[in-house]
């Protein structure tokens, strides 16, 4: 060591650097002690030790690196180690970029590289640094190259303020063609996570005022971004971290679970995936209103030059923002000045439309057309929205000729079936479907992208609450919808809706006008089908000297004919009732078995009559529903009885009876002259009917079908009409509630048996009835089963006979001249002598309140004309036993 000292002062006597060689042990050196360096060697160390430009030789087979003091910084450390050793084990990791430099140079030829990356550790921080490094041949005095002097030139500086530059022009030229806020963000968060090589990058908006944010967008290294949408405190940076923002100046974290200023959330972040987190904010009149947010799931120091770049952008995406944002709302004042006038002429224009259509179809196409060329939208369509299927069809399309019409039924889950049932309250916007949290998904974005749906004005349109059809309006850019523009597609959608919902209203009752007319030509029909036979009668009994087999022939044609009116005019009553809501059914526990059975027998001579085959498929275990007996026998009767009437002679009929878990359902089908399809729809409506051919000649009132679908609903259940068409049969089923753990009695009927004919003994009646035919007729009815009847027309008559002479029952129409039959009864039942006397109402008013009114009067029975005489004989036998 003594003599590499004493051989140094070659090298110099001053400086650092120089005192380190002399100490320096160079035995472990291949460059040997300095006393045996060639003076080519030592002339080439004094050379560099006298510069100040940091300067290193590397030397010898092994190129050995010597250097001076400038250049130690660069050394990351490694000095004094490194002296001496070569130079390949110095920076093994840079060694094969300096490989090829090195070698040329040591072929004889000069090189150099220009602004070389090189990392370096500068201040006890990892650095990335650049520098020009030129490359020299070293010779000894043959000539021969012997090492290689490197000249380094530090450009970091200038590299860095190239690229700050270059990526503050590739920000400008990028947001300079933009002019859609959401296309600056995108742009903004990918330079920002491409030029520093984030995992993520978010633009982010806050709001002060409920201490939340917003992730806007999110740029994803792995093209996965599963933030957008999602919200949080600001809280959760944590006081000190919050306040440096609220400053305006960037939070550089280097590790979340280490940083002081986040304390107790540091795991959270990091559990997030954000180890390391770069914020930059963006403040607008002292309020914290947005932030662009970078962060990577490893620890990083983020360097001064990474803050600048990310400020840069940041700063660039504001002005940029501000400007499209300033121009669209000039563009807005100026075009809403203009467009509101030209709104309030389309409203006048679509006023004029509207009131000259009729049409439902013409009314959504042309509102639609006018909408369409307006708004200067692509599309422009109505859908009809069925929430149980959760099914929409689109008609009445418009297009602009560059999308497609959209015609047909599709799935409601294709766009979303939570934005349909957003539409139950509120028109549903968006002017980025591609963006928007509600159609963005995976799932519904690329539908709505082969249908060329960008963005979107949909308004919902209503029927007794109900959301039964909607507006589309779309276009296959992003646009934004002003509430100016909303607000006038809500009109002429309501106008629209409303002028559909008049004309359907119109045409409602241009049908039921229609069916009323044809009703009571019907009605006509009907009842000069029974008279024409009664008048025959009358006239045949008139008709010479009457003998039993004529008078018994012409009596049972009248009494058929007869029973035929009262059917007829029991159906109208019954549909009056139960369309009024006036019908109160006596609900006990039922067997459908034995409903059916009954109904079986009320129609059985009919289906006799007509050669008839009836099928029963009944369930062998009790049916049970809570019903009216009466009632349900009335509704499978009426079914059984068109089955039979409209299906030829000799037809097939079937009744078949099934249970469910929660339901009983009753099928009556048959091989008649069934039903066309266009009827089919509208066969339970009141007065329905298929045109009456030669062929159909079984016309009826067409009450029966609506009264079965108003009886059966009132019990709670549903009845369904199919049929393949003309001549092939039709089958009707109802469906009832089943009732569980119920018994019904065995044994009874759902009908009274008749009484028995025959008085106890002659009474002594007095019958009121200002119609004269009636009365008379009534009267030699009663003398006939051996009773004394008196007769009288005017109420006040029958007051003062009745004051004289003793009856036992009185018969008292209601509809009296001068006094009414209830005042009659009243004014009877005063009288002395017809205190314990029977009234008894014979009426044509045949309502539960008439009824009522009577029993109120004092009457003890009540009788609707035409009098069933079997059941006046009963009762006056009941008043004869006393």
């Amino acid at each position: 060591m003594e003599a590499a000292t004493r051989d140094f002062h070659l090298l110099g006597s001053t400086g650092a650097v120089r005192a380190g060689y002399h100490v320096h042990d160079w035995s472990v050196s291949p460059l040997g002690p300095p006393d045996r360096w060639s003076p080519a060697l030592r002339d080439a160390v004094s050379l560099i030790l006298e510069s100040e430009f940091p300067m290193y030789l590397a030397w010898g087979p092994q190129l050995a690196l010597l250097y001076n003091a400038a250049f130690i910084p660069l050394l990351d450390g490694t000095h004094p180690a490194a002296l001496g050793r070569p130079l390949a084990q110095v920076w093994p990791d840079r060694w094969s970029g300096l490989k090829p430099l090195v070698e040329r140079a040591l072929s004889g030829h000069a090189t150099y590289g220009e602004d070389v990356p090189s990392p370096i550790d500068r201040n006890g921080q990892p650095y990335s640094a650049w520098f020009t490094l030129a490359y020299s041949p070293v010779r000894d005095d043959a000539g021969t190259v012997r090492g290689v002097l490197c000249v380094t030139s530090e450009t970091t500086q200038r590299v860095q303020l190239e690229r700050r530059h270059a990526v503050q022009l590739q920000v400008v030229d990028s947001l300079r063609r933009l002019h859609h806020p959401s296309d600056i963000i995108e742009s903004s968060c990918t330079l920002l996570g491409k030029q520093l090589e984030l995992e993520h990058a978010c633009y982010v908006e806050t709001d002060e005022e409920d201490g939340s944010f917003e992730v806007m967008h999110d740029w994803a290294r792995d093209a996965v971004s599963p933030l957008v949408g999602r919200r949080a405190r600001l809280d959760d940076f944590g006081p000190q971290a919050l306040a440096l923002l609220r400053t305006g100046s960037p939070l550089a974290v280097r590790d979340a679970t280490a940083d002081p200023r986040l304390p107790a959330r540091g795991d959270r972040y990091a559990a997030a995936g954000a180890r390391a987190i770069l914020v930059v904010p963006k403040i607008r009149r002292g309020q914290l209103v947005a932030a662009l947010v970078g962060y990577c799931t490893l620890p990083r120091d983020w360097n001064e030059e990474a803050q600048r770049l990310a400020t840069d952008i940041a700063e660039r995406s504001w002005e940029a923002l501000d400007r499209v944002r300033a121009e669209q709302a000039l563009r807005d004042a100026v075009a809403r000045q203009t467009t509101l006038l030209d709104m309030n002429e389309f409203r006048l224009e679509v006023s004029d439309l509207l009131r000259r259509l009729n049409d439902p179809a013409q009314i959504f196409t042309q509102t639609g057309a006018m909408l369409g060329r307006f708004l200067q939208a692509s599309r422009v369509l109505y859908g009809d929205y069925d929430a149980d299927k959760q099914l929409v069809t689109f008609h009445s399309n418009y297009t602009d000729g560059i999308v497609a019409e959209l015609n047909g039924t599709f799935p409601a889950a294709l766009f979303g079936i939570a934005n349909f049932a957003s539409l139950a309250n509120a028109t549903w916007v968006s002017s980025d479907l591609q963006r928007d949290p509600r159609t963005s998904g995976t799932e519904i974005w690329p539908n709505y992208a082969a249908l060329q749906i960008r963005s979107g004005v949909v308004v919902p349109l209503n029927r007794s609450g109900a959301l039964t059809s909607c507006l589309f309006i779309n276009d296959n850019l992003p646009r934004v919808w002003s509430a100016d523009i909303v607000r006038l597609i809500e009109d002429v959608a309501e106008r629209a809706w409303s002028a559909v919902e008049r004309a359907r209203a119109e045409d409602a009752l241009r049908l039921a006008d229609r069916r009323k007319d044809e009703f009571l030509a019907m009605l006509a029909h009907e009842l000069r089908n029974p008279l024409a036979p009664i008048s025959a009668a009358a006239q045949l009994l008139n008709m010479g000297p009457p003998d039993t087999l004529r008078v018994e022939r012409t009596s049972a044609i009248i009494a058929r004919q007869v029973a035929h009116m009262t059917g007829l005019i029991d159906d109208l009553l019954d549909v009056s009732r139960v369309t009024r809501g006036l019908v109160v059914l006596a609900r006990e526990e039922v067997d459908l078995r034995r409903v059916i059975a009954d109904a079986v027998e009320q129609v059985r001579p009919l289906i006799e009559a007509r050669r008839h085959e009836l099928a029963l498929h009944l369930s062998t275990e009790p049916a049970i529903v809570e019903g009216d007996p009466k009632r349900l026998v009335q509704v499978i009767a009426n079914l059984l009885n068109n089955a039979a009437k409209y299906t030829p002679e000799e037809g097939r009929l079937s009744v078949w009876m099934g249970i469910t878990p929660d339901q009983v359902l009753v099928s009556v089908s048959d091989n008649g002259i069934g039903i066309a399809a266009e009827l089919l729809p509208t066969v339970f409506d009141l007065f329905s009917q298929a045109e009456r051919t030669p062929d159909r000649s079984q016309g009826g009132l067409g009450l029966g079908l609506a009264l079965v679908k108003s009886l059966v609903e009132l019990h709670g259940g549903m009845v369904t009409a199919a049929s393949d068409g003309r001549n092939l049969g039709s089958e009707f089923t109802l469906r009832l509630p089943r009732l569980h753990g119920a018994t019904v009695p065995a044994g009874g009927s759902t009908t009274c048996a008749p009484p028995a004919p025959g008085a106890a003994r002659s009474l002594s009646l007095m019958l009121v009835d200002d119609n004269v035919d009636a009365a008379m007729t009534l009267g030699l009815l009663l003398e006939s089963g051996g009773h004394h009847v008196t007769v009288m027309h005017d109420p006040g008559d029958a007051l003062e006979q009745a004051a004289q002479t003793h009856y036992d029952a009185f018969l008292l129409d209601i509809g009296l001249p001068g006094m009414n039959g209830y005042e009659l009864a009243r004014r009877l039942r005063a009288l002395p002598g017809c205190a314990d006397a029977t009234l008894v109402a014979i009426t044509g008013y045949g309502q539960q309140a008439d009824q009522a009114s009577a029993a109120y009067a004092g009457f003890d029975s009540y009788f609707v004309k035409p009098v069933d005489p079997a059941g006046l004989f009963a009762l006056l036998d009941r008043v004869a036993a006393r």
